[in-house]
Parts: structure tokens; C-alpha cells; sequence
């Protein structure tokens, strides 16, 4: 269903004739706030990683709720690589290309177009995330937001898409370690 997505999203701006690089399929503008949001959003998705692997009864509770989902063993883990591909991938088409530019077309005469622009699809990008949790909702909306300024001040979807992949296949690693440690 996300890939259609994806792939109805790009053909609706294939066929209004739209700049490719207006949804961010361009070379990334790496710049002093890119290089900032990126440590920014490393960092805090580390220390997140590290948080649930020392307290392991939230760790417990998140294997719990989300096995469903995650990957529990190593070869579940291959399979999960391509969900977590297509993720980075569709997701920040949709969230970020598409949607922050979209909106950015319509706000752009307010003074703060470009915030608001950032914040609406990171606010549905959480919320489509609540089957996790409102902690992971509130987790995620803070990464959304800093992958939406990323996007914003580099002008191109390739580092969004490539920390989204990181991050989702971190999560799954992480998943299978901690669930072969139970």
C-alpha cells in the first residue's frame, strides 16, 4: 500500500509537469544547519537505543506490544530489510517530499510557511505511528520534524531517506538482540 502511494504520489507530480527537484530529487545542499539536524537526530536516536537497552522491562513492554511488526530473530531481520528499505523510501517521498513541498506552494506568503509546512505532515506522519505507543508517537514527531528541516534547508530527499533507513533498520537490530536476550 505505501509503495502505490509512493508511485501515485510521484505520477500526480510527473503529470502536473512539476520540477523533480521541487520534491527534493536533487543533490543535497549540505550545509552547516544539515550537518547540525543530522548529529542532532543521530544522537538523540542513539541515546534512545541505548535508554531501551539498559531498562530492559521497556524494553520488555516494547517487544511486547510491537512484535507483530518488528523482526524477533535474524531471519526475520531479512525479510524486515526490505520493509524497512521501502519505508525510508515511500515515507519520505509522501511526508516530506511531496507534502512539505506541496504545503510550502500554499504558505509561502506567511511568515512562517515553512515551519508550518515542516510540522503538518510531521504531525500525520506521528500520528499514523500510534499502533506504538504515544511515547513513540511523541519520539517520532520529534524525528519527523528534524527530517522535515533536513529535507527543508537541503533541498533533497536523499539524507532523509537514508537516516529513515538507518533508523528502521536499527530498530529491527535491535529488536533481535533484545529479544535473543529475553
Amino acid at each position: 500500500m505505501l509503495i502505490i502511494s509512493a508511485l501515485l504520489v510521484i505520477t500526480s507530480w510527473n503529470i502536473s509537469n512539476r520540477e523533480w527537484s521541487g520534491m527534493g530529487f536533487s543533490l543535497v545542499d549540505f550545509n552547516i544547519k544539515v550537518i547540525y539536524l543530522c548529529i542532532i537526530i543521530i544522537t538523540f536516536y542513539l541515546a534512545d537505543i541505548f535508554f531501551g537497552a539498559i531498562n530492559k522491562e521497556y524494553d520488555k513492554n516494547k517487544l511486547e506490544n510491537l512484535k507483530f511488526i518488528i523482526p524477533l530473530n535474524w531471519k526475520e531481520y531479512r525479510s524486515y530489510i526490505f520493509l524497512a528499505i521501502s519505508a525510508g523510501i515511500c515515507e519520505e517521498i509522501i511526508f516530506r517530499g511531496f507534502l512539505i513541498s506541496y504545503l510550502y506552494h500554499f504558505l509561502s506568503w506567511m511568515d512562517y510557511g515553512n515551519y508550518i509546512s515542516v510540522a503538518i505532515p510531521s504531525i500525520i506522519f506521528s500520528l499514523s505511528h500510534l499502533y506504538q505507543g504515544w511515547w513513540a508517537v511523541v519520539k517520532i514527531m520529534f524525528i519527523a520534524l528534524i527530517l522535515g528541516f533536513i529535507f527543508l534547508y537541503s533541498g533533497s530527499l536523499i539524507p532523509v531517506i537514508i537516516i529513515h533507513i538507518f533508523i528502521d533498520l536499527t530498530s529491527g537490530a535491535a529488536a533481535v538482540i533484545a529479544s535473543e536476550n529475553e
